[in-house]
């Protein structure tokens, strides 16, 4: 972790014994420059390297079930994903198939058996996701809809988190990226699983965002801000394997297949009104949130005051000092609806809920984030 440190990367994985690296990426890493450091950093060291820049946003089943193919036949003994949680989970997968028969989806979901996937180093160069030491990852169905996997046995033996990667992100994708990270703190505080340790590390990880997206939103060269946003998001992913998230992502990752909207806007479109339904079941922790982003309590609100103020407090963060457009932008075919809803009670992360979601909840939660 820090600026520079990408130098390390060719040392690093010489030092591990790999001498031919599979490069995981999107067009984007290439056309940005960024790739021709990682390979100038993999050969100093001496290490070659072969380029897969096949990654799409929200991305395919396909790119890692044809890139296992592509790696076979290079000759690669190393797997090194380049870019935003996009590249990393593609990157993830591949390397998992490596050790695993596939396809990808049959991984889909939790608790599914794998092998230990040994042999991925991750570079991060955005600040959202965390997916360089998470022990999850999405990929897309034929039909757009996204499936998780729960894959500690997929997670990288390496991550490398240089802030100077990141100094090129617009403000709109710092942002959205930004919240994503918040989103994956904030649900980990008020899952069913939280502990007063992850307490102690997700609340840092919210102050930090409070703190220093404003920050880099405006001031995108700004390397001490970039370096904190940096770190709240390594440190918000790696709580995703300890408090996991809530119906928070279950809304966002439906949105996200429905509607197009990317990972890091639908976590923030998601959040405020989860905020509010969850303010009943931990009024205390609700409150926390809502006063560390500018809102006032008297004492004598009850929970579900406590969750408007709250959720309020957030929308302010997110559109007005962010500036994050708004969701209905999108303009959703409402008639499908009822149908997502419906997927959002069923999806995997309404198991770690701190109060059960009924269908006529998820949708109440639809029309207010699209009205």
């Amino acid at each position: 972790f820090g600026p520079a440190k990408l130098g390390e990367l060719g040392p690093l994985v010489a030092e591990k014994g790999h001498r031919k690296a599979f490069l995981v990426c999107d067009p984007g890493i290439v056309a940005a420059g960024i790739l021709d450091k990682v390979c100038a950093s993999l050969a100093a060291a001496g290490v070659d390297s072969v380029i897969y820049d096949k990654v799409n946003p929200e991305p395919s089943h396909r790119v890692p079930d044809l890139g296992i193919g592509v790696f076979r036949e290079s000759g690669c003994d190393v797997v090194v994903g380049v870019g935003g949680g996009s590249s990393m989970d593609c990157a993830k997968s591949i390397n998992l198939l490596r050790y695993n028969e596939g396809p990808i989806l049959r991984f889909a979901g939790p608790n599914v058996p794998m092998n230990p996937s040994p042999g991925l180093f991750l570079v991060a160069t955005t600040s959202g996701t965390g997916s360089e030491v998470s022990d999850g990852l999405v990929m897309s169905s034929d039909d757009g809809m996204k499936h998780g996997c729960l894959a500690v046995n997929a997670m990288a033996e390496y991550a490398i988190v240089d802030p100077e990667l990141m100094v090129s992100m617009d403000p709109a994708l710092t942002a959205a990226t930004g919240l994503d990270a918040f989103s994956h703190a904030c649900e980990g505080y008020t899952t069913n699983i939280a502990s007063i340790a992850t307490d102690h590390l997700v609340e840092a990880v919210m102050r930090t965002v409070v703190d220093w997206l404003p920050v880099a939103v405006n001031d995108g060269a700004n390397v001490e801000a970039r370096a904190h946003m940096a770190a709240a998001a390594t440190l918000g992913g790696w709580m995703l394997v300890q408090a996991h998230t809530n119906a928070g992502h279950s809304v966002a990752h439906l949105i996200g297949s429905y509607y197009g909207i990317p990972h890091g806007e639908a976590c923030a479109y998601a959040t405020p009104w989860l905020l509010e339904f969850n303010a009943p079941a931990l009024p205390g922790k609700v409150r926390w949130i809502g006063e560390l982003l500018g809102a006032s309590f008297s004492g004598r609100e009850t929970p579900e005051e406590i969750g408007v103020k709250a959720r309020d407090a957030f929308l302010h963060f997110r559109d007005n000092v962010l500036h994050l457009p708004p969701a209905s932008r999108y303009t959703p075919d409402r008639s499908l609806f009822p149908k997502v809803a419906q997927g959002i009670t069923e999806e995997m992360f309404q198991m770690f809920q701190p109060r059960p979601m009924s269908v006529s909840d998820a949708l109440d939660i639809l029309e207010r984030i699209f009205a």
